[in-house]
């Protein structure tokens, strides 16, 4: 049994951001094993990822469709409920649109009986929408208003949570999809780890477009939101740079097409500037 070992999860349309984070992981943690449960990447992609990590294919244990703001969120995501299968003393997941800039040895570092995460903003409540919270208030006996967590990264002990998948699947049935769609795992992750989180420093979990860089030096660089670096219309700064140092164009031939138009732009908005 591996002692420690870093998982995520993607499918075709996050191979992107999959090598740009293995790529990033090897550079900064060359001594940590790491496992992609594959949940639908092409034969090429796979064989590409296999030389970074291991490949274990996985469906998702269940599937709940995604509405509103956060429905670009596919149900891959899901597959992070299956790490409590696992032969490994301490996982640690990342959100495939993740890349590390440092070592993370630190995130191995938490109590027995807790799940290591980064807290957001928002309370446990407002993770749900307004007409679902009165019928879980009066169901689950939780936290509601203390913060939540984001469900990008988080670390645990497998053997803590061997029927993570089955409890999270047992809460879908209970009260239905739709309570959970809003952004899935997340929603799912925050009720099951309730009153059970130790809080990791929030650089391990850095939005580009949510946190300040002046107040937290990030360590893990995760490209929430659905426009993502691998897009054309991805803005300047908010960490692009970080993310196409860590992406070949032989790992993503559309790469040349981004660079290209990038440039173009540059180019257009320089000669806008010198004609004002």
């Amino acid at each position: 049994m591996e002692e420690r070992c870093v998982v995520t999860a993607a499918d075709a349309g996050y191979f992107p951001a999959l090598m740009a984070l293995l790529r990033s992981l090897k550079r900064t943690n060359p001594h940590l094993p790491v496992l992609v449960f594959d949940g639908g990447l092409s034969k090429i992609q796979a064989i590409k990822v296999g030389s970074f990590a291991k490949v274990l294919p996985k469906r998702p244990p269940f599937k709940i469709r995604g509405r509103g703001k956060f429905s670009y969120i596919g149900d891959t995501t899901l597959l992070k409920l299956e790490v409590g299968g696992l032969e490994c003393e301490k996982v640690l997941y990342l959100d495939a649109d993740m890349i590390v800039l440092e070592r993370l040895d630190e995130l191995f570092d938490f109590p027995e009986g807790s799940v290591g995460a980064v807290m957001e903003v928002n309370s446990v409540r407002n993770m749900f929408r307004s007409r679902h919270r009165d019928i879980l208030f009066e169901m689950i006996d939780i936290g509601w208003d203390d913060p939540g967590f984001n469900a990008g990264l988080f670390a645990l002990r497998p053997a803590e949570w061997r029927d993570l998948a089955e409890k999270a699947q047992s809460l879908v049935e209970t009260f239905g999809e739709e309570v959970f769609s809003k952004s899935k795992d997340q929603q799912l992750l925050n009720v099951l780890f309730s009153g059970k989180v130790h809080v990791f420093p929030g650089r391990y979990n850095f939005s580009p477009f949510y946190d300040n860089i002046m107040t937290c030096k990030p360590a893990v660089v995760h490209y929430l939101s659905a426009l993502k670096p691998w897009h054309t219309g991805y803005p300047e700064g908010c960490f692009y740079d970080e993310f196409r140092s860590n992406i070949r164009v032989s790992d993503h031939p559309r790469m040349a097409i981004v660079d290209i138009k990038r440039k173009l732009k540059k180019l257009k908005d320089l000669i806008g500037n010198e004609k004002s």
